[in-house]
């Protein structure tokens, strides 16, 4: 049986269509992350305000980090599949990560701090 043989392509199979779904989907994790760690960091407030408000801030930072980052990888993920080249790094995540750190940490607070939920 002779090998497969590569065939260059000479169109993207989905023309932006899948790298825009994961877009997508991304948005939702940002904005989903964003309104869990507000909501931790508006329950930690009322024990530690000073904690509380920088875990506010700290997590709308993270949140417009990872809306910029996002929205550069997608104009990367585009153009390496229209080049046939591979797609770029997932510093992404680690971003991602950070947020739902944030969002632990407030929860850890509010459970040492003796508050209710």
């Amino acid at each position: 049986m002779a090998p497969r043989r590569q065939q260059p392509f000479d169109r993207v199979w989905d023309p932006g269509l899948q790298p825009e779904r994961t877009s997508l989907s991304w948005q939702r994790v940002n904005l989903a992350g964003l309104a869990a760690s507000l909501v931790s960091a508006r329950l930690v407030v009322e024990i530690h305000p000073l904690i509380g408000y920088t875990l506010a801030v700290l997590s709308c930072s993270a949140a417009a980090v990872l809306t910029f980052v996002h929205g550069r990888r997608l104009v990367q993920i585009n153009a390496a599949l229209f080049a046939v080249r591979p797609v770029p790094d997932a510093k992404v995540y680690l971003i991602l990560l950070g947020l739902l750190v944030l969002v632990t940490f407030g929860g850890l607070v509010l459970l040492l701090g003796g508050g209710t939920a």
